[in-house]
């Protein structure tokens, strides 16, 4: 019989509001899909056996007048929570297509409730918000992605970015019109293409991953990857002793050049879990090493 746990998941999340900004229109979620209400959305750990329904880590970036932005990112976030927990159990788990229709289906619901939130009260129109998921179930990654918020894998010595950026600059890049480099300090960079809630539609973008035993991902906003290279990304979560201070390092960073906008970091590694049924893999994963990236 196969284990019921395939990875036990540590992850890590830090929102800071940065050097400007008076308000943190960031927000995140680290959840157990398995587990009803076990998920975090306020900085700090959490640890557990990823199960039958697997895990989700998203990163919100929110855009809009007054608290406008507030309210997108945290509604996106909490109504696709929400849906998933609802449309997992109803899916074969087994079949990828299906689980990019239910993810499809959930960041539509999202959408929906933003954009009809702010067409019904005048001082949240316009308001919208970025949206990176990370969907992990049976040793996959479904990764969604609207906006220019992201997600990396780091697996042993290299980093590879999971998403593409949903903005004026990225297709510039693409293109060959701008570098990287010059992409991080264009005057346009802040214009997107899409967002959560601005329009009645909105089309995901998706890819696919198969996780390998200790892979890390990191998710953030163009608070953190705006102000570094990936290599910088690389090399301050590689000389990191552990998930919490990976995140401390990499927000700090951001904030020593400026703060500029609100920086977020989401971190989670997969680390292998022993077959011995559902929660019992807890106590027994504790010691396990969280960085070994070699």
């Amino acid at each position: 019989m196969e284990p019921i746990v395939q990875y036990y998941v540590c992850a890590c999340a830090l929102s800071d509001v940065g050097r400007v900004r008076e308000h943190n229109e960031d927000f995140f979620i680290i959840a157990n899909l398995s587990r009803k209400g076990m998920h975090r959305e306020s900085n700090g750990l959490l640890r557990f056996p990823s199960g039958p329904q697997g895990s989700l880590f998203t990163v919100a970036d929110g855009m809009g007048g007054a608290a406008a932005g507030e309210i997108a990112s945290k509604l996106g976030v909490q109504t696709l929570y929400r849906e998933l927990q609802e449309l997992i159990p109803t899916c074969d788990a087994s079949e990828e297509d299906a689980l990019e229709e239910i993810l499809i289906e959930a960041v539509g619901a999202s959408n929906r409730h933003i954009y009809e939130l702010s067409t019904r009260k005048r001082e949240l129109r316009g308001m919208g918000t970025t949206l990176t998921i990370v969907l992990e179930l049976n040793g996959r990654l479904i990764i969604g992605q609207i906006g220019d918020s992201r997600a990396y894998l780091l697996r042993g010595d290299f980093l590879r970015q999971l998403t593409r950026d949903q903005s004026l600059v990225a297709q510039r890049v693409s293109a060959g019109f701008l570098t990287e480099e010059e992409a991080r300090r264009h005057p346009e960079r802040n214009v997107l293409l899409q967002a959560l809630g601005v329009t009645d539609s909105v089309e995901v973008g998706l890819s696919r991953v198969t996780l390998y035993p200790g892979d890390i991902v990191l998710l953030c906003s163009d608070g953190l990857h705006g102000l570094m290279s990936s290599d910088e990304v690389y090399g301050t979560i590689a000389k990191s002793s552990g998930l919490e201070d990976a995140c401390q390092r990499l927000v700090g960073l951001a904030n020593s050049r400026g703060g500029p906008d609100n920086i977020t970091a989401v971190i989670a590694q997969f680390l292998p879990a022993r077959s011995m049924g559902f929660y019992g893999a807890i106590e027994q994963e504790d010691d396990y090493g969280l960085f070994d990236l070699h």
